[in-house]
């Protein structure tokens, strides 16, 4: 991951709400900030979950439906990557968490 955790949530979130001010619809941000990252320098799963969460938490702010984003992001936490996002995230890891339960409860 080229950004550490926090400094991808600011960019995700600045992404969002970039989109939700030009009229996006809830379905069209989703693949819209996923493209801004997707074929970026050294995108990876990590950073790709991340995402998926970051997005989630923007969706629940303003009330809209994820339930596309959170199956996606739960058949990628399906596959025992835990480790890898530790590894990855490392001390930024249990904001991940954090953020990832919050998400889980809402759904």
């Amino acid at each position: 991951m080229i950004f550490k955790y926090q400094e991808l949530k600011e960019c995700v979130k600045e992404d969002f709400e970039r989109f939700y001010e030009m009229g996006f619809t809830g379905k069209q941000i989703f693949p819209a900030i996923l493209n801004e990252y997707e074929y970026g320098e050294d995108f990876c799963l990590v950073e790709e979950i991340c995402i998926y969460v970051l997005l989630s938490l923007n969706y629940i702010e303003k009330n809209l439906n994820n339930i596309e984003i959170i199956r996606k992001l739960m058949e990628l936490m399906n596959k025992n990557n835990e480790n890898e996002i530790k590894n990855e995230l490392g001390d930024e890891y249990t904001k991940f968490i954090t953020d990832f339960n919050s998400v889980k409860s809402n759904k």
